[in-house]
């Protein structure tokens, strides 16, 4: 009877998790965590390729089958490193890779077998959006929405990871299932690009605006600059973290910053996440409290 119900607890969460992700891309992180810490490699790894198998098999849904999978890989890789003891910005890039090449190839293999045009596709799709909310594509520069798409793809998978380390022990406490913190992952609160990455922000930057005889290279450096915008929403996402355990900001008005977060502040704690790299502004904030005072969930900021 356990063993039954132990199956069908794992069915459930592997079903919530793919449904999650192809829905709605990085909120399906966390639930695929918890099933790789709980249940371990092998269940982790055979339901992914089953269940992206199932959803790549379904006429028109291919793009959704390269979501599903790119996102488990992303997580399942980053666990396996960490389960050796070597989780560290490196290893979490090298996960984000991987995944981000999986979401970017497999669409582009598959239209090119089946001797479509992807991009000609995607370009009708934006076409569309971009109509039915009543904005000129010219007006808004299609052709550079579209250069931009890579970058679009690999900061999913960036948000994918992100919240699934910040979020797997409410996913885990909602299935009743035991959370065990593996000591050597990535702490959100203490998240940090290495000081090397300012400058390939500079320099993306740079490059972006600058007209260039090589389209290529303002391509290119578009599409990193965006990802380490991304990059900085976190660190400047960990700052606000440790701001709000400082001075013990409720649920309720954490709730509420996170709804303004995802409409208005993302460029806002970027820029926060690069200033602090000058300004290092979670040791002003611990140094405004006794770090007995700042315990949140057993953990200490």
């Amino acid at each position: 009877m356990a063993r039954e119900k132990d199956w069908t607890r794992f069915l459930g969460l592997t079903t919530l998790a793919a449904i999650l992700t192809v829905l709605f891309g990085f909120f399906g992180g966390p639930f695929l965590r918890v099933l790789r810490n709980v249940y371990g490699p092998r269940r982790y790894w055979i339901s992914g390729y089953m269940f992206s198998g199932i959803v790549f098999i379904i006429p028109g849904l291919q793009i959704l089958a390269a979501m599903l999978l790119a996102a488990w890989i992303t997580v399942g890789l980053y666990a396996e490193f960490e389960e050796r003891g070597k989780a560290s910005f490196w290893t979490a890039l090298i996960s984000l890779g991987i995944g981000s090449f999986v979401m970017i190839y497999m669409p582009l293999a598959v239209a090119y077998n089946a001797g479509d045009d992807l991009v000609a596709h995607l370009r009708t799709a934006i076409e569309t959006l971009l109509t039915q909310a009543k904005v000129d594509p010219k007006a808004v520069g299609l052709d550079s929405i579209l250069q931009q798409v890579p970058s679009f793809l690999i900061l999913l998978q960036i948000m994918t990871l992100a919240f699934a380390l910040m979020w797997e022990r409410r996913a885990a406490q909602l299935f009743r299932l035991p959370f065990e913190r593996i000591a050597s992952h990535l702490r959100v609160y203490e998240f940090r690009l290495p000081d090397a990455m300012i400058w390939v922000t500079m320099f993306s930057f740079l490059l972006s605006f600058l007209k260039l005889d090589n389209n290529i290279a303002n391509i290119i450096a578009g599409n990193v600059f965006n990802v380490m915008m991304g990059l900085y929403f976190f660190q400047g996402l960990a700052v606000m973290e440790v701001g709000f355990l400082v001075y013990r900001v409720s649920g309720f008005v954490r709730f509420l910053v996170y709804l303004l977060i995802v409409g208005q502040l993302f460029l806002l704690l970027s820029a926060i996440g690069i200033i602090d790299y000058w300004v290092d502004f979670r040791k002003r904030l611990r140094n405004r409290k006794a770090p007995e005072a700042n315990q949140k969930n057993g953990e200490q900021i």
